[in-house]
């Protein structure tokens, strides 16, 4: 186990040192970040002693994918996986936990640490078997897969808005509304194969053009029953609601055009960093999107006559 922990952190310095970053200054930045935006959780969302180990547990899901932990059991033995497990949940939930505790959390800390340590006991991902129904079969695939993986996370965010309106929250109907515009701008976070780029009878511009189209309509349609509920019980906020559905489209146009620029890439952190600092200050998008469209031409040029 312990080797195990090792070839992860050595896999992830060979990944900063590769993208040009150093590992140390990157990973006092992470933690930095982590803090800020941990306070800013607490500043600007009412509840956020809910939401904020809500999100903690999110990223914990994650770790428990059942292709994951079959990998994982092939590897070690049924001792030595729990034991994983646990560790890697448990390192996970640590500075949920610690800043929890700095805002006199304790119950809802404790909470939130027993959960996300009994979560490394169950696989993630729901049974094959069920195949959830979406309006998306006649256009490309990322919102037809998509939607079948993340469909709880949507329920979720049509129910905070649900409790957002009842409560007279407005801020957390705007979380609410975001959070549907996140899960689409996941749809574009692993490239396909290149032969389902190849197959398409376009030129670059056009094929963009298209999945700008596509994208723009399904996440626009995915929202809308929470756009219609915040505007109709805060009609004096409609405005910033409509600015907000605007926002969330240009995350998913600048996070699909960020697939393409540095398209076959499976991981690239100088893309993830530019993503993620476009999310948290929506007005650098002026620049990544034009920046994204540009060499995401250059690069399916070869592909795409």
């Amino acid at each position: 186990m312990k080797f195990y922990f090792k070839l992860q952190l050595k896999r992830y310095y060979r990944i900063l040192k590769e993208a040009g970053f150093n590992p140390y200054i990157t990973s006092f930045t992470i933690l930095f970040l982590f803090i800020i935006l941990s306070e800013l959780c607490y500043a600007r969302i009412n509840f956020a002693e809910y939401v904020y180990p809500v999100i903690g547990l999110i990223l914990i899901f994650k770790l428990g994918h059942k292709n994951r932990n079959n990998f994982l059991k092939n590897c070690f033995n049924i001792k030595k996986f729990s034991y994983l497990r646990l560790a890697e949940n448990g390192l996970i939930a640590l500075p949920f936990f610690t800043f929890l505790i700095y805002k006199n959390e304790l119950i809802i800390g404790l909470s939130f640490l027993l959960t996300a340590l009994l979560l490394s006991f169950f696989n993630a991902s729901s049974p094959s078997a069920i195949a959830i129904p979406t309006p998306f079969y006649k256009r490309p695939f990322e919102f037809t897969i998509g939607f079948r993986k993340t469909f709880l996370g949507f329920i979720g965010a049509y129910a905070l808005a649900i409790i957002a309106v009842s409560v007279g929250n407005f801020n957390l109907g705007i979380v609410a509304l975001l959070m549907t515009f996140l899960s689409c701008t996941s749809f574009y976070s692993h490239p396909e194969p290149q032969f389902y780029v190849w197959i398409h009878s376009q030129n670059p511009t056009n094929f963009l053009e298209q999945k700008l189209k596509t994208a723009s309509l399904f996440s626009i349609a995915l929202s809308l029953p929470i756009t219609i509920l915040l505007a109709a019980f805060n009609f004096n906020n409609a405005h910033f609601v409509f600015l907000f559905e605007i926002i969330g489209v240009f995350y998913v146009i600048n996070s699909l055009l960020g697939k393409y620029a540095y398209y076959p890439s499976e991981i690239n952190i100088n893309k993830a960093l530019t993503i993620a600092a476009s999310i948290f200050f929506p007005p650098l998008m002026l620049l990544t999107i034009p920046f994204f469209y540009k060499k995401s031409k250059q690069e399916l040029n070869s592909l795409l006559k």
